[in-house]
């Protein structure tokens, strides 16, 4: 270390140091500065809270004095009542007038007029969009009417839907694993396993092409629905390697199975 360099082990280091820890201050000038800033601080909430309560407390008192009939006594009534008003009639030539006059409403924030038309609007148009937006995720058109219970019923069966696909998928990835561990060289029925990236084939002659509709026949997954693929991926898994996808154990035999296993489907589990 050179001679120009400090020790930071040395107190003359240490001295130059500055605490900055709160609950540490020493100086007596810095303790009445702090002291008097948290006294201004609880003195301008107390101001805020009290005059806060008497915005709230004249408010009040208006709207009391605003819902009262006016007195016999008072000089407005003594005018309407020289013309021909009495108390109880409507307010004008018509039978049917007006018995209460305009309302008021008395603003406390410092909003402009039109910021609670704007919010309300602008609320409006959220939940709009929000309904959009489920019944897009629902699988409805926005434009279609739909009541609650069919909504609900709609997303169930979206529901029931992605989990079905799931555990299909993750069927299909333990079958795989267990028939290339047996040594099994391909499924017994395709949607067994996962199906496969196809690569791009380039176009074959004119005569494969044409070839009728009626030569061409439906890929065999196509014959079974979501829930029928999953009961017989289930019932292989069980039959074949004693494994039951709800418990997601191995067993022994299959009389191990059928002992400890629960049942066939999810309920059952």
């Amino acid at each position: 270390m050179s001679e120009d360099e400090e020790d930071y082990m040395s107190d003359k280091f240490l001295a130059g140091l500055q605490d900055v820890r709160p609950s540490l201050v020493q100086d007596r000038g810095k303790k009445r500065a702090i002291k008097v800033q948290a006294k201004q601080q609880e003195h301008h909430k107390r101001q805020r809270e009290t005059a806060a309560t008497r915005s709230n407390l004249n408010n009040e008192r208006l709207q009391q004095d605003l819902n009262k009939p006016l007195a016999a006594d008072n000089k407005g009534f003594q005018l309407l009542a020289k013309m021909g008003y009495k108390a109880g009639s409507g307010l004008g030539k018509q039978a049917d007038a007006r018995l209460e006059p305009i309302g008021i409403t008395i603003k406390n924030d410092r909003g402009g007029l039109g910021r609670e038309a704007a919010i309300a609007e602008l609320t409006a148009k959220r939940q709009e969009l929000r309904r959009a937006h489920l019944l897009h995720r629902a699988g409805i058109d926005s434009s279609e009417e739909i009541s609650t219970e069919a909504y609900r019923k709609r997303a169930m069966l979206k529901a029931e839907e992605r989990k079905l696909q799931y555990d299909i998928r993750r069927c299909q990835q333990t079958c795989e694993s267990l028939d290339v561990a047996a040594d099994v060289q391909e499924p017994d029925l395709e949607f067994f396993w996962q199906p496969k990236p196809k690569e791009k084939e380039e176009s074959g002659s004119e005569a494969e092409q044409d070839l009728p509709e009626e030569d061409e026949e439906l890929p065999k997954e196509e014959l079974y629905s979501a829930s029928e693929q999953l009961e017989l991926l289930t019932g292989y898994l069980r039959t074949a390697y004693s494994f039951c996808y709800w418990c997601g154990t191995r067993y022994e035999s299959g009389e191990d199975l059928e002992t400890n296993c629960p049942g066939l489907t999810r309920d059952d589990h």
